[in-house]
Order: C-alpha cells, then sequence, then structure tokens
C-alpha cells in the first residue's frame, strides 16, 4: 500500500475531526494552530505548503520527511513553541508511551538515509 500524501494550502478543508468544515487559512484565523501542528507529526499523509510551514513555525530541524510521522518531534515542537500550557503535557511521560520506531524508519536509519 502506497500512502498517498496530501499537501494542504491555505483554501484546503481540513477535513479531520471537529474542524472538518473549516479551511485552512480560517484555523490560522482562528489559533488553532495545535490541531495543525498535531495533524502534521501524527498523520502520515497529511503536509502543508512552505509558507504554511513557516507560519505555524515548523521550520529548521522541525522539518519532518513525508509520509512519515514523528511523535517525539511532535512533543519537543509543543514544549518548544509553549503550546502545552494548561493542557496536563508531561514530556518524559509521553515519551515513554510513544509508538517504538517502525520497520521502514529503522531500514531508513541503517541505510544511512536518516
Amino acid at each position: 500500500m502506497i500512502p498517498t500524501l496530501r499537501t494542504l494550502t491555505r483554501k484546503t478543508k481540513f477535513r479531520i475531526g471537529k474542524d472538518k468544515d473549516l479551511t485552512v487559512q480560517r484555523m490560522l484565523d482562528l489559533g488553532k494552530n495545535l490541531s495543525l501542528v498535531s495533524a502534521y507529526y501524527k498523520i502520515t499523509s497529511v503536509n502543508y505548503t512552505e509558507d504554511i510551514l513557516e507560519e505555524l513555525g515548523i521550520v529548521g530541524d522541525f522539518v519532518i520527511e513525508k509520509p512519515s510521522t514523528d511523535r517525539i518531534l511532535y512533543l519537543d515542537f509543543v514544549m518548544e513553541h509553549g503550546l502545552a500550557r494548561g493542557r496536563g503535557y508531561a514530556s518524559d511521560k509521553l515519551r515513554k508511551m510513544s509508538i517504538p520506531m517502525s520497520k521502514g524508519r529503522m531500514q531508513s536509519i541503517n541505510h544511512g538515509r536518516s
């Protein structure tokens, strides 16, 4: 099975969870950045255009190669950007509960593609 990569633009409807009827731009206007960031890091097929990634603060080391997920990097991003305030996040506890690396991810690391 080949995952279909979905690159979202500002005019694209989000179509995930409670905000499925909102466009990405509307979610940015409403300050629902955490939902957008969460989808980027947790859903394999979701990607954004460069300008949206920059607006969300996903730049440099926080950008992940798609299609893939990275919950550890998501936790690091949330803690560094202060999006976790008042939500009961405990990064050490969540890190222990995170899912181990997939076989494909481990193979890419072993083959030097990290």
